[in-house]
C-alpha cells in the first residue's frame, strides 16, 4: 500500500525547536541533526517518563547541554537537572590509539574547529547559562574525568542520558567505567566522536566486549556537501532501539493529537507495541478477546464482522500502526470497505487512521 504522508491539524510538536537551536548554537559545535536527535530523545525520555538526570562529559561551552536543560525548563521539570562534566581547560593530549585524525587535529592549531584546543573557562559556561535563564537546571564540575566522576558518582544518581563528547579513548573508557552502572534501564549513551576519532570507538567496543553487552549502535545521519554521513552514535541500555522508540513515541503523538481524548479506538499493530499509546484513550486490541490481543484474523470477513462488532461498542475510530500494515495488502476486503464507508484521517509512514463515527 503506498503512503500518502497527511499531518493532522493540531499534531503536537516541541515548542519552537528552530528558536532553541538558534540560542544554543554559539555555545556547541554539535551538528543541527545530532542536536534534532537529541532534543527528540529528551522529549521522549520525559513523555516516557524514563528516570534519571542528564549528564554530559566533555560540554566546551555547553551548547548540548543548554538544548538539554532548556527542554526540561519549557516542560517545567523540577527533579531532573543537567551535570556538565569537563576539565574546562582543553583536551588532554591524545595517544596513538586515537589514530591519526587525532595527531592532526591537535597540530592543525589554525583549523576552524581547533578553537584552542576545544578550551572554555567554566566562569564563561557559568556566565552563559545565567544569561539563559538555565542555571537552576544544570551543575558543572570541573576536573579531569578520573578524578571528578568517581566522587560525584552518589551526587548524580540514576542517568536517563548520558551523552559522551570527549574525543579520545581514555577519556571515553573513564566515563563509561564510572557512569554505566548508573544509566538506567531504558536509558541512553551518546558518543559524539564515534565516527570522528578512532579512540572513542574503540572504548565502545572494547567496553562492551569486556562486559559482553549486546547494545546495538544506532547512529545519527547527517548531509555535507549533498553526501550523507554518520555524524555520531549512541544505544539504549535495554530494548526497544531509539529508532524503534522514536517512531513509537512520534506514533503516540499523531494519535494524541488526532484521536480526542476519553475516545475508544482499535489498535492493530500485530501486538507490537505493548505499551500505552495514548494516554487518556482507550485502546482496543485486533482481534481482541476479553480484551487482550487474540492474533490476526483468518479473511477480510471475519475482520469486518469484528470491526462492526468494536464499533457497535463505542470504538469511534480505527488505527493501523505500521508493524501492521500489511494488512491493507492482505486483507483486500477489509482496506476496500474502509475506504468506500468511513473517511481516512491520516495516513504516513507510521499510522493510518479512519475516523468510524
Amino acid at each position: 500500500m503506498k503512503m500518502k504522508d497527511q499531518t493532522p491539524t493540531g499534531s503536537t510538536q516541541m515548542p519552537d525547536l528552530d528558536s532553541l537551536l538558534e540560542k544554543v548554537r554559539p555555545f556547541t559545535m554539535v551538528p543541527r541533526e545530532s542536536l534534532l536527535d537529541l532534543a527528540h530523545l529528551v522529549s521522549a525520555v520525559l513523555t516516557c517518563e524514563i528516570p534519571g538526570n542528564f549528564v554530559e562529559c566533555g560540554v566546551w561551552r555547553g551548547g548540548a547541554s543548554f538544548l538539554m536543560a532548556d527542554l526540561l525548563r519549557q516542560a517545567e521539570v523540577q527533579d531532573r537537572k543537567v551535570w556538565l562534566f569537563d576539565s574546562f581547560e582543553g583536551l588532554p593530549s591524545p595517544e596513538e590509539i586515537d589514530g591519526a585524525e587525532a595527531i592532526l587535529y591537535t597540530r592543525n592549531t589554525n583549523s576552524p574547529w581547533y578553537f584552542d584546543n576545544c578550551s572554555a573557562s567554566l566562569e564563561d559556561v557559568q556566565r552563559s547559562a545565567t544569561e539563559l535563564g538555565l542555571a537552576h537546571y544544570t551543575e558543572m564540575v570541573k576536573g579531569w574525568f578520573d578524578q571528578t566522576l568517581p566522587d560525584y558518582r552518589e551526587r548524580i544518581g540514576p542517568i536517563a542520558i548520558l551523552r559522551i563528547d570527549c574525543d579520545w579513548h581514555s577519556s571515553v573508557r573513564c566515563c563509561l567505567d564510572n557512569l554505566y552502572d548508573q544509566v538506567v534501564d531504558g536509558g541512553f549513551i551518546i558518543f559524539d566522536d564515534y565516527y570522528t576519532f578512532d579512540g572513542c570507538a574503540i572504548a565502545v567496543h572494547q567496553f562492551l566486549g569486556e562486559r559482553r553487552l549486546a547494545h546495538r549502535i544506532e547512529n545519527v545521519i547527517g548531509e555535507w556537501d549533498g553526501a550523507e554521513y554518520c555524524q555520531s552514535a549512541l544505544f539504549r541500555k535495554g530494548k526497544p532501539t531509539w529508532k524503534w522508540m522514536r517512531q513509537l513515541y512520534r506514533l503516540t503523538q499523531d494519535i494524541a493529537a488526532i484521536i480526542p481524548p476519553g475516545s475508544s479506538f482499535i489498535l492493530v499493530d500485530d501486538g507490537a507495541f505493548g505499551i500505552e499509546t495514548a494516554a487518556g484513550r482507550r485502546a482496543i486490541p485486533f482481534l481482541e478477546r476479553d480484551g487482550y490481543y487474540w492474533g490476526a484474523p483468518p479473511d477480510g470477513s471475519a475482520a469486518i464482522s469484528e470491526l462492526e462488532r468494536l464499533r457497535q461498542s463505542g470504538a469511534s475510530f480505527i488505527i493501523f500502526g505500521w508493524p501492521a500494515f500489511w494488512w491493507l495488502d492482505y486483507y483486500g476486503d477489509l482496506r476496500d470497505y474502509l475506504n468506500s464507508k468511513f473517511r481516512c484521517l491520516l495516513c504516513n509512514d507510521r499510522l493510518v487512521v479512519f475516523d468510524l463515527r
